[in-house]
């Protein structure tokens, strides 16, 4: 079934339901324009189209398990739209219930399914016995963390939209009777899709700075390039190997030649030091284990590097370096890479104070950290600036450690760490087997993101509104897939 098929088969469900939808969509709207009236325009024009979205997407979920895994996959990296809009029209306390009203009909879907037989939670006993103890681990640690907390009800909502719900969904997926190759592809595309669009906004701010002001602004917050860029990075090895190997792709072909195209002006407007370096690391790779389409990557690659090599250089930090350090002969050559790296290393001095004051906190909760989304309450306490607050580490792992503690996050690293190696020890085994479709790209993706989200920082969960849980997600399905035995269905049904 192609993609356009889908989408017809999509229409004619949501038809059966076109008064209900229109009902909620005018409700909406019109209390929508009564909030904010022409006050703020674009936000109101926005919610045009999140809205329906929104209402269509819980709608479809109803349909069927497969459809319901497939909206929820692109569903939850848009989500953060939709609470954006809501926050900045001062409701983004009702945010959250998007979220579980989301993983609520996803959980009915699930009993339908079960009750037909399709699904064998069996499988987690026999087969996935060591995720569930995993499961199981960090769950009750990330409970008693909770239970620490200065606000339980925060942090225990965010365990909610994060940890459980990404438990339930892979759960789900794992469980599945039919959850064949081409399954977890239609999820893939899915999520790629979802993603692909969630970078959309920031490109249309940027591309309008650029044209209207001569200025590469982004934006900030969850739908900002450094937050959206820690997730992005994950899905780029699928979309590239994808796009450019339509045996891989087959049906949906068009649809990541499209996806790349968008990432590729995104990326190419991009000006951080951290995604330029993980990306070359990306493309490196890549281009090794699929270097039949050697000249499909160094085209993308020259534009791409192009564009985010000149405006790296133009950021004025880097273009203040370049100034302070001339390079006159081969004798200072020497000595200008040395004053090159001390100033890239003395570039960090706007993350090193948060990192000093994350191993502050760790020091004082080593075992259970301060509680999930509870960074910011500590940061001043702990020598942070009043004037520029900040809600996490801004470090992947120094942000696990401050909020989980160091049981939560040793064991979450063995199972990331875990995941990578056997996947590689299953590639070097089976030589002859094309691993391109999973697992290579799965690889490359974590390995990308434990780079960027170290180096610039990186958090799973965003503790503040709009609450974005984004990271989590990306990382549980493409961990989920890394696991999937490629070639063949985990189990007959």
């Amino acid at each position: 079934m192609k993609f356009a098929q889908e989408i017809k088969d999509y229409y004619y469900y949501l038809k059966k339901y076109i008064h209900i939808i229109l009902g909620l969509y005018a409700v909406i709207e019109i209390g929508l324009f009564i909030k904010i009236g022409l006050s703020n325009g674009l936000m109101f024009v926005c919610s045009i189209f999140v809205t329906l979205f929104l209402i269509c997407g819980l709608i479809l979920m109803f349909k069927d398990f497969v459809t319901s895994s497939k909206i929820y996959a692109i569903s939850i990296p848009i989500i953060p739209m939709v609470l954006y809009i809501m926050n900045r029209i001062h409701i983004a306390g009702i945010g959250e219930v998007v979220y579980i009203a989301y993983i609520s009909i996803y959980i009915i879907t699930m009993i339908r399914e079960y009750k037909k037989g399709e699904l064998d939670f069996s499988r987690l006993k026999v087969k996935y016995t060591k995720l569930s103890i995993f499961y199981i681990i960090l769950l009750i640690l990330a409970v008693i963390s909770s239970f620490r907390s200065i606000f339980l009800l925060e942090a225990f909502k965010l365990v909610l939209i994060s940890i459980v719900s990404m438990m339930i969904y892979s759960i789900g997926m794992l469980c599945y009777k039919k959850n064949n190759k081409e399954f977890y592809k239609d999820i893939l595309l899915y999520l790629c899709l979802g993603v692909t669009l969630s970078s959309i906004p920031d490109i249309i701010v940027t591309l309008y700075n650029l044209i209207a002001r001569g200025n590469n602004q982004h934006l900030y917050g969850v739908l900002g390039s450094n937050f959206m860029l820690g997730y992005t990075i994950m899905t780029i090895p699928f979309i590239l190997l994808y796009a450019m190997n339509k045996e891989l792709s087959g049906k949906y072909n068009k649809m990541y030649k499209l996806l790349l195209l968008i990432q590729i002006i995104n990326f190419s407007t991009q000006k951080s030091r951290g995604i330029l370096l993980t990306l070359a690391m990306c493309f490196i790779i890549l281009f090794i284990i699929d270097i039949k389409n050697w000249k499909k990557y160094i085209l993308v690659s020259i534009v791409v590097f192009s564009c985010m090599t000149f405006n790296v250089m133009h950021r004025w930090d880097v273009e203040q370096t370049t100034e302070d350090i001339k390079i006159t002969g081969l004798s200072s050559l020497v000595s200008s890479n040395s004053q090159i790296f001390a100033r890239l290393i003395a570039q960090t001095k706007n993350r090193r104070p948060i990192w000093a004051l994350a191993l502050g906190m760790i020091r004082d909760h080593t075992y259970f950290g301060v509680g999930p989304g509870q960074f910011k309450y500590y940061y001043v306490q702990y020598g942070g600036n009043i004037h520029k607050m900040y809600i996490d580490a801004h470090n992947i792992i120094l942000d696990l450690m401050t909020e989980f503690g160091v049981i939560f996050t040793f064991t979450f690293m063995i199972a990331w760490i875990g995941g990578l190696l056997k996947s590689v020890v299953d590639i070097i085994k089976n030589k002859k087997k094309d691993f391109r479709e999973f697992k290579w790209p799965g690889i490359i993706g974590l390995l990308c993101l434990f780079i960027y989200g170290n180096i610039t920082g990186q958090s799973f969960v965003t503790s503040r509104d709009p609450i974005s849980a984004v990271p989590a997600f990306v990382f549980t399905v493409v961990m989920i897939l890394m696991i999937y035995p490629e070639g063949k269905s985990v189990v007959k049904s």
